[in-house]
């Protein structure tokens, strides 16, 4: 029962980590959209720039959920396998 109360416990912890992080994301979204929509555009100078500095930061952003979830999968390899190590002393 008490490891039921964790479980439960630590199940609606995650929901509200995942809650939260899905409305700072969307309020996120938000604010940028709003900046969008309050920015004036003019038109090109004579020179023409590359945003190289944004593009850097998204292959970043995606490096870094790419090991995020190497991660997620090497934690998941670890515990499967912590699993079939106590079935193997059990037995």
């Amino acid at each position: 029962r008490v490891d039921q109360l964790k479980y439960d416990v630590q199940h609606l912890q995650t929901a509200l980590r995942n809650f939260q992080h899905r409305r700072y994301m969307r309020e996120q979204q938000e604010r940028q959209r709003e900046e969008l929509l309050a920015r004036t555009f003019t038109t090109n100078d004579s020179d023409t720039t590359i945003p190289i500095d944004e593009t850097l930061q998204f292959n970043e952003s995606l490096q870094s959920a790419h090991r995020g979830m190497d991660d997620l999968i090497g934690s998941g390899t670890n515990i499967l396998q912590g699993l079939r190590d106590q079935r193997v002393t059990l037995k």
